[in-house]
């Protein structure tokens, strides 16, 4: 009787880390994996204009250019 129920546990026990554990390990890895080529290809534009020398010009913070509050003629469509 108690080898019945050993078997059993091993069968669920195995159920549980090849249907749960094992994909949720796989998916993790993927993520981490991913993060990790977009910080470098974050990066990459970044080191290529320190070295030349030339960084990127961002527009002055006490001027907005946005145009807040601009009207945009439309038509209803019914």
């Amino acid at each position: 009787m108690s080898v019945i129920l050993y078997a059993l546990l091993l069968f669920f026990l195995y159920n549980f880390v090849v249907k749960v554990v094992l994909p949720v390990y796989r998916t993790a890895r993927q993520v981490k994996k991913q993060f990790s080529q977009m910080k470098q290809q974050f990066q990459q534009p970044e080191a290529a204009a320190q070295q030349s020398g030339t960084t990127a010009q961002t527009p002055p913070s006490g001027k907005r250019t946005s145009k807040l509050g601009e009207y945009i003629d439309f038509e209803e469509v019914k």
